[in-house]
């Protein structure tokens, strides 16, 4: 039985810890491009970690051909399956005591669809691209520990 390169089984863990995160949990990548990078690379050390163990992926250029094949899949289920990013029009709220929480109105047009789906968030910012976010009820907030911002964004571009 060959043993399983330490740095594929590392790569593998993380990025399918973080995409498990994403799809299950309130944790969200805010952004397309890191949420296929980290499928991309959960994909691909899976299936090299699988084709050494079998011993099919033995040159470079099999790895290669796996990681062309594996990006091309990974763009194709993009182009089919993203819905689209959730983008901030107003920042509502922010916390007095962290300000990496705030609570924002949010809207997202989906790519085959018309119109937009909204939704009002608690967000806190892990990194520029990660954030937790939780459904929350502006209605019944605690007024002492947020103060209302109304700051409009518009990330979506919208007149």
């Amino acid at each position: 039985m060959k043993k399983l390169n330490p740095s594929i089984a590392v790569i593998f863990v993380i990025s399918i810890s973080i995409i498990l995160l994403n799809q299950y949990t309130q944790f969200h990548i805010n952004d397309y491009r890191v949420h296929f990078f980290f499928l991309f690379f959960a994909a691909s050390s899976l299936v090299i970690a699988i084709g050494q163990f079998f011993k099919k992926l033995q040159t470079n250029w099999s790895i290669i051909s796996v990681f062309l094949t594996i990006g091309i899949l990974c763009g194709l289920k993009a182009f089919f399956t993203w819905g689209g990013d959730w983008k901030t029009q107003t920042v509502l709220y922010s916390n007095i005591g962290n300000p990496a929480k705030t609570i924002n109105y949010q809207l997202r047009g989906d790519r085959f669809a018309f119109g937009y789906k909204k939704r009002v968030v608690g967000i806190y910012r892990l990194a520029p691209f990660m954030e937790w976010t939780t459904d929350i009820d502006t209605l019944h907030l605690d007024k002492t520990k947020w103060k209302k911002l109304d700051l409009k964004l518009n990330e979506m571009k919208l007149k």
